[in-house]
């Protein structure tokens, strides 16, 4: 028995020292890798800070240049109220640590946000006017470096919008802010207060710091600093501070301000933490070799009493005794132990393995058969709305066909010439308004729209949607209710108008005629509630759970009022989006629905006022260049008979040729043409100084923010979509025209 036991101990020894070499070599390896590791950890969070300081900084500028382009807009503005316009600016900056200040092309500030209005501002001095003169010449906004303010005589930094007011003035929206404001925003949540973070201009003069902001603030870095910055360096770097403090820096630059952001970290304090954590890892690491020793001596004496125990249960064997449960403290000794115990339970456990799977059989097709309805529901759901969508276009195409028919027929006299007229007239605009609901539908459901928020009035946007159903006569064959209280919110106007009417078009659809339909606008605590109710078919329990998915469709009491279905889709996506909820209940068939749509209340802020509308009218020659010739020769007829002289071209090539024989005030370039792109011919010809004063206006399918700002970077002056209306098209060419003092822009 002593032989043996020696023998497994022996064996157990040489394998540790067989497992611990090797390991403790490459221990050595991982600790210094590790060194490495910590360090370049430290390093990466010095980065992370610095491009979070980035962000910082650009949205707060960002949100600057976006108020300074809304005040920019502003009526008081343009009629050279300045009072109101001083009110308006100020209101727009509460509480929010920026001003408003506006200077004329002088350089002379009309008034500033942080002293009432009329108070007499002091003379710019050389440098301020030139600044000024170079922003209104630019004709583009500019984020500056740092200014000392000739209103406060402190550090400030602005953004400044030049404008155009009607009467020819020109001026500059400035929107500012205190350097302390920038302070404010630097981050400060569990960064160590020996980490310096700094700001720094395009000229590489110091914007904010964190640490003494009042002794560096205004003053440019040591030298060899100020050669990086100026050379918009992006990276990590080793150097001294002017405090004379060695440190590691982490540097990011703002692509939008061309700001440069430092962070920068004492050197030893980045070699101490790393240097720290690797003598941790080695300290345990020792403490776990020392452990792995004792409990291999532990686990030769334990498995030298298992085996004993082991050999004993084998020789009670051939006297049919079976073996005892003990613990022998080896899990293989006792998977031994087990062996025979288990023999006389495999019955059992077969017959609970066999249930088991039986019940998993069982789950899994019930499963199976519910995603088999559930696919079924769906490919339903989807046929019965393509040939809802056939039905609905195959109306306005048959009556498009006939009247093209009755245009042919010879001896039609002017009444019925007029009646086919008006037939293709409102078949055409049907069938415009099921291809702009299909793709606006499409890009909402699919989240690719962007909203244009502004507080609003609900009551005021439910009066208008209502005005418009009654003014068309959709609720002449309904009794409709209206109680509206003001209720304002912060939402996109279009989009919300467009969420009221897929409500109210749903309720007369549903609702057999000389039903009542009832319409609220309440506020409830904190919410602003829209309620439309009806007594109309209502909805089953289990529509009410799929009423919002797309494709699902209750049975339309009026075809004849149109639609496509997925308005409550559309609805339940624009709610979503603005923060809103919406959502549906019936009492059960023919028990009237109500449909609820919840937002919460804006803070404070009204409704933006409505833009006029502009007549048009036919004083300047057209240039138009498209190679759908039906399109083409449609357009030109419609502006010819408004009085206006146009020129057609067929391909790109061609309308440069024209543009340069013919010079028109105005050309409605497509994109899409044969030969060269329409951003190709606005290129060339506003790079031709024959052609460089010809307002452009791009005519295309494609709607897109993205496209309109690829329009506007090619030359383009405007932008329109097609199907274009007669009066869109004439209104564009009038404001393109118009003089530039009028500020206007479809762009």
């Amino acid at each position: 028995m002593s032989l043996r036991t020696m023998k497994v101990r022996t064996h157990i020894a040489w394998l540790v020292v067989a497992i611990l070499l090797p390991t403790v070599l490459f221990s050595a390896a991982v600790l210094d890798l590790l060194l490495t590791a910590e360090r370049k950890s430290a390093l990466r969070s010095m980065q992370e800070l610095a491009r979070a300081s980035v962000n910082v900084m650009d949205r707060e500028m960002t949100f600057a240049m976006a108020t300074a382009h809304a005040l920019s807009t502003s009526r008081n503005l343009h009629e050279g109220n300045f009072e109101a316009f001083y009110a308006q600016a100020k209101a727009v900056n509460t509480d929010r640590g920026v001003n408003s200040a506006l200077i004329d092309e002088f350089g002379q500030q009309v008034f500033n946000t942080v002293r009432p209005f009329g108070t007499r501002i002091p003379a710019p001095n050389a440098l301020a006017r030139a600044r000024v003169k170079k922003v209104i010449d630019g004709g583009r906004p500019v984020y500056s470096g740092l200014i000392k303010g000739s209103a406060t005589g402190k550090f400030v930094v602005s953004v400044e919008y030049p404008v155009t007011i009607r009467d020819g003035r020109r001026f500059v929206v400035n929107e500012w802010m205190f350097t302390d404001h920038l302070n404010k925003l630097l981050p400060t949540k569990h960064i160590p207060a020996s980490w310096l973070i700094s700001v720094f201009d395009r000229q590489g003069i110091t914007l904010a710091r964190n640490i003494s902001p009042e002794k560096f603030i205004g003053t440019p870095p040591r030298p060899e600093r100020l050669r990086t910055i100026l050379a918009n360096f992006e990276g990590l770097s080793r150097a001294y501070t002017r405090d004379g403090i060695e440190m590691y820096g982490a540097w990011e630059r703002s692509s939008i301000t061309g700001w440069s952001v430092g962070v920068g970290v004492p050197v030893a304090e980045i070699e101490s933490i790393a240097v720290h954590s690797v003598a941790l890892t080695a300290c345990g690491f020792i403490i776990a070799i020392i452990l792995a020793m004792g409990g291999a001596i532990l686990f030769s004496r334990r498995l030298i009493g298992a085996i004993d125990q082991a050999c004993a249960a084998a020789e009670a064997m051939p006297e049919y005794r079976i073996p005892p449960l003990l613990d022998l403290r080896v899990e293989e000794m006792n998977r031994l132990q087990m062996a025979l115990h288990r023999a006389g339970h495999l019955l059992v456990a077969g017959e609970l393995t066999r249930k088991q799977s039986l019940e998993e059989a069982r789950t899994a097709r019930m499963h199976a058969e519910h995603a088999r309805k559930t696919a079924e529901d769906q490919s339903r759901a989807k046929d019965e709305f393509l040939a809802m969508l056939g039905h609905e276009l195959r109306n306005p195409l048959a009556a498009i066909a006939s009247g093209v028919t009755m245009l042919n027929m010879p001896g039609i006299d002017g009444e019925r010439l007029s009646k086919v007229k008006a037939i293709l007239q409102r078949q055409t605009q049907h069938l415009s308004q099921l291809v702009d609901e299909l793709l606006d539908a499409h890009r909402i459901l699919s989240g690719k729209i962007k909203l244009a928020r502004a507080p609003t009035d609900l009551r005021d946007v439910v009066e208008s949607c209502l005005a418009s159903f009654e003014a068309r006569g959709a609720t002449t064959t309904h009794v409709l209710h209206a109680v509206l209280h003001s209720a304002v919110i912060e939402a996109d106007p279009t989009r919300l108008e467009q969420m009221v009417s897929n409500l109210v078009d749903n309720a007369l659809k549903y609702t057999p005629e000389g039903g009542s339909i009832t319409v609220t606008v309440a506020i409830q605590g904190k919410d602003a509630v829209l309620e439309v109710m009806d007594n109309g078919i209502g909805l089953s329990p289990d529509l009410i759970d799929k009423a919002f998915d797309v494709f699902t469709q209750g049975k339309v009491i009026n075809r004849a009022k149109g639609g496509l279905g997925i308005g409550l889709a559309v609805v339940n996506s624009l709610a979503m989006l603005h923060g809103a909820q919406l959502t549906a209940h019936s009492a059960g068939i023919n028990q009237g629905s109500t449909f609820t749509l919840r937002f919460p209340l804006a803070s404070r802020g009204t409704a933006a006022p409505s833009r006029p509308r502009i007549a048009a009218s036919g004083n300047a020659s057209v240039l138009i260049v498209e190679d759908n010739r039906d399109v083409r020769e449609m357009t030109s007829m419609m502006l010819s008979e408004l009085g206006f002289t146009v020129h057609t071209a067929e391909n790109g090539e061609s309308g440069i040729q024209a543009a340069l024989a013919i010079t028109p005030d105005v050309a409605l370039v497509d994109i899409d043409l044969p030969d060269i792109s329409g951003h190709e011919v606005a290129s060339r010809l506003k790079g031709t100084p024959a052609t460089s004063g010809i307002k452009l206006i791009a005519v295309t399918g494609y709607g897109q923010a993205s496209d309109r700002e690829k329009a506007r970077e090619a030359g383009f002056d405007g932008h329109l979509t097609k199907p274009v209306p007669i009066e869109d098209v004439t209104s564009a060419i009038e404001q393109a025209i118009r003089p530039a003092s009028s500020g206007s822009s479809h762009v």
